[in-house]
């Protein structure tokens, strides 16, 4: 059981302030720093001063997609940061949307299973210096080895995944999963998923590390903070196509995320996060003074999970330090 933080930089800080947070992170012992990206800053860049200024933590991504980089760059990149930390780090992949990566990318979004699974093997091949010869339906590459001898012949990949197929591919495949909105209590399809493709691998639960991203507020402000989080929920839900929204349909949530998407698609922003429930809020995040925080986070690894990173909402680097101050005695 492992606590770590997803995302170091906060809403008024400069990045002079988010190295200060993962130095003081590293000396509260947190057991890593995951940085992913959408269409604001990379992951990578950060993630190579964080590694240069840390020597235990470690580091990743958390969710970087596919479709921004080709294999053998995403290749290079995260095998040049497991050298460059010593072995510390561990790579986070997503397929993100089709709004993200036609609009932003310019990519066609078609098929990301496929396109998973092959970036995930010829990820292996490199890390493995084997010969890059692959015949896929998006990867057709040959003769080349990567120039450079990796840290280690197997760096963690943790997969992003939601629906069933994806949570399947993930059992089968990945070293770990990286949900969002992990619902305590309600993850059974989501388990016999992961389950199935597990199976398929010979391998059981066991074998698959479970790193949740959990929005984190210590506060004795409950309002404030679940008022908070029903915008960040209703954002998901409405605004961030439909993986989100069915989600909510498989964890119990159907009928309240419906009201949610309408009224969100219909640009009454305050009346989706109004209709966010308190049952919603409370069983995807972890809200309360340190001590409560710490009652919640048990909670969270009760249901499976094995490492909890948090996603802390802080305005300036003082409060996020002050936060991770005050949980660090229960981590």
């Amino acid at each position: 059981m492992k606590v770590g933080i997803s995302n170091i930089r906060t809403e008024k800080g400069t990045w002079e302030d988010s190295k200060e947070i993962a130095i003081h992170a590293e000396k509260l012992g947190y057991s890593c720093i995951s940085i992913g990206e959408s269409w604001g800053e990379d992951a990578f860049s950060a993630l190579s001063q964080v590694a240069a200024l840390t020597s235990t933590i470690n580091v990743g991504t958390s969710i970087v997609p596919t479709y921004g980089r080709t294999p053998a760059n995403l290749s290079m990149t995260a095998l040049s940061l497991d050298n460059m930390s010593k072995g510390r780090f561990f790579l986070g992949l997503g397929s993100s949307g089709k709004i993200v990566i036609e609009d932003f990318h310019g990519q066609q979004y078609t098929k990301p299973l496929t396109r998973m699974k092959e970036y995930i093997q010829f990820i292996r091949l490199a890390s493995n210096s084997e010969r890059l010869n692959m015949d896929g339906e998006f990867i057709k590459t040959q003769r080349f080895k990567l120039g450079f001898t990796p840290y280690r012949n197997h760096i963690p990949i943790y997969i992003a995944s939601l629906t069933p197929k994806s949570l399947e591919m993930t059992g089968e495949i990945a070293d770990g999963w990286l949900p969002i909105f992990f619902a305590i209590d309600r993850m059974d399809e989501s388990f016999k998923a992961l389950n199935k493709g597990l199976e398929k691998s010979n391998r059981t639960l066991k074998d698959l590390t479970i790193s949740a991203q959990i929005a984190t507020y210590v506060t004795n402000d409950i309002d404030s903070a679940f008022n908070q989080e029903r915008h960040h929920l209703a954002f998901y839900i409405g605004g961030m196509g439909v993986f989100y929204h069915k989600y909510m349909h498989s964890i119990g949530f159907g009928k309240d995320a419906d009201k949610v998407r309408e009224a969100y698609i219909n640009k009454d922003r305050d009346l989706a996060a109004k209709l966010v429930t308190d049952e919603m809020v409370e069983a995807t995040s972890i809200i309360g003074s340190p001590q409560d925080c710490s009652a919640q986070m048990k909670k969270f690894f009760s249901n499976g999970v094995d490492e909890i990173r948090l996603v802390i909402n802080a305005e300036t680097a003082k409060d996020f330090k002050n936060t991770l101050t005050q949980l660090a005695p229960y981590i």
